[in-house]
């Protein structure tokens, strides 16, 4: 079945207006990369990263796909607007559309909160189509955890204003039906209360799956929390860890380049096709 060329540029899912960012091989080998952004300002931090790999996986003979979730990035809407139900939703249509396209597998790089959102989507749909690969970098895994690490965002701020305010505060005024703002982010309770229904656990649609995982840290040693996760992670897939020196791309002032990152991510991909 012949691939059509989806073009850079905006798309129609679920009568939603998203952007969508492609890079194609019309001489491609059939397989699909979609990559799944980070949140908020680790976007920013990242889009040039993400474009970088997608060039160069292009050249090598995929077709890559970047969606800017609805109310983010380029895409419709305002965050306010969005949730996470409504994310995987668009999720699930492009991939409907990858299908329809005649592509024959899918491989994904998911980026810290994208992981979360790809183990959620795993967690309930069957993908359509056949996933032969997986690269996540700097995986956020626990929702809990990245909501607490993003309210402290708002935390120091009026911290560094004078004022006091929790986690609990905020919480507090989500539930009565406010929205709140963090770091220029409006943060609607829809919002919210989508995010405490993800499920991130480990999908069991893993099984048997390639995975990379490219952790950036300043460490000689792993993590204890990685440690955990990865063997958590190994019961249901053929797990790959590596660990690079670097600086953490997703959160430096100026935009950082991670060029070991992204040969990883390129060299894993190409050779694993190989292999299959």
């Amino acid at each position: 079945m012949q691939q059509h060329h989806l073009s850079t540029g905006f798309i129609q899912l679920n009568q939603r207006q998203l952007f969508l960012r492609t890079m194609q091989n019309s001489g491609g080998n059939g397989s699909a990369v979609i990559v799944i952004p980070p949140f908020a300002e680790e976007m920013n931090k990242s889009r040039h990263l993400l474009n970088a790999a997608m060039r160069q996986l292009a050249a090598a003979g995929y077709s890559c796909f970047m969606l800017d979730n609805y109310g983010t990035g380029d895409s419709a809407g305002d965050l306010d607007q969005a949730s996470i139900d409504i994310w995987r939703d668009d999720l699930y249509q492009l991939l409907l559309l990858l299908q329809q396209q005649g592509y024959q597998n899918i491989n994904f790089i998911a980026v810290r909160f994208g992981v979360i959102q790809l183990f959620d989507l795993m967690n309930k749909h069957i993908l359509p189509l056949p996933m032969q690969q997986l690269v996540l970098w700097q995986p956020v895994f626990d929702v809990s955890k990245f909501w607490q690490q993003f309210v402290r965002l708002k935390v120091a701020e009026a911290m560094a204003a004078g004022n006091k305010i929790s986690q609990k505060d905020l919480e507090q005024q989500l539930s009565e039906g406010e929205n709140i703002e963090i770091a220029g982010y409006p943060i609607s309770p829809a919002f919210y209360h989508s995010l405490l229904d993800i499920n991130s656990s480990s999908p069991a649609q893993l099984s048997g799956i390639k995975l990379q995982w490219l952790e950036t840290s300043q460490l000689d040693t792993v993590a204890l929390p990685v440690q955990k996760m990865r063997e958590q992670l190994q019961q249901h897939c053929q797990l790959h860890y590596t660990q690079l020196k670097a600086e953490p791309y997703w959160q430096t002032a100026e935009l950082a380049s991670a060029e070991q990152l992204i040969a990883l991510t390129l060299q894993y991909l190409t050779e694993g096709a190989q292999h299959d």
